[in-house]
Order: C-alpha cells, then structure tokens, then sequence
C-alpha cells in the first residue's frame, strides 16, 4: 500500500468526514466531470531524510488536498473535518512502513468561475523499513 492508499483508507474510514463529502468523491490525480463536490489528492514532492546503513528510510512528503465546492461554508466544513483527520495523524503503509507524522503545513482558499477551491498543504514523514 502507497500513501495516497492509506490517505485514501483513512477517508474512507472517517464517517464524519464522509457524511460531508463520500470517499468515493475523493480521487488522487485530476478529477473528471462536472458533480460536486470533489476532493483530490496530489503528492507534490519527495525527498529521502535519512537512509540508515540497514537499509531502513525515511522520506519526506507532501501533499496537497484540493476541496472544490460550489458553497463556501459547506466546502469550508469539509475543509476543516480533512484537517481534523489528518493533520497530527499517523498510520500503517503495509510492508511494515508508517508515517511517523503527517501536519498541516499551509492552507489557502480562492474563488474561480463561482467555485470555491480550499488547499490543504500536508508534510508527510514516512518510515521504510528495509526492502520496503
């Protein structure tokens, strides 16, 4: 299981967050069509921090959660609930890995065409054990 997977899971398993926009409105990459709401996934950069002599790693990350929505305070809503999850957490990545830390780095909201975009920019700190 990559990151985007596991960021993926843990939506899926937050009823709150689903009750305000379903996992399966959530995609990585370039969303198609035109029903909102929608959230998107990207993974901006990666970078190794640390590469022990055993072979474990730990790699840095970030990633950006897009909230498009058509009603600010709505949109808002989903915004601060993905914050909520996310921000502080950690989790498995199966064989073995984890993050050690994922945090809320930045966030932004701007208005295009009548449609409310909310960014949500994370760093991710990830273990890899050996082989991983």
């Amino acid at each position: 299981m990559n990151l985007e997977q596991a960021i993926h899971q843990r939506w899926a398993a937050d009823s709150e967050l689903c009750a305000l926009l379903p996992a399966g409105s959530f995609v990585t990459g370039r969303h198609s069509g035109d029903d909102l709401p929608y959230a998107t996934l990207q993974r901006r950069e990666n970078h190794t921090v640390l590469r022990t002599n055993a072979g474990d790693a730990v790699d840095g990350a970030a990633v950006l959660i897009h909230v498009w929505h058509d009603d600010y305070d709505a949109g808002k809503a989903i915004a601060e609930q993905v914050e909520t999850v996310f921000h502080h957490s950690q989790f498995s990545l199966p064989p073995g890995g984890r993050t050690d830390q994922m945090r809320r780095e930045s966030d932004s909201v701007d208005e295009h065409d009548g449609l409310w975009r909310f960014v949500l920019e994370f760093l991710v700190q990830i273990y890899l054990p050996s082989g991983g």
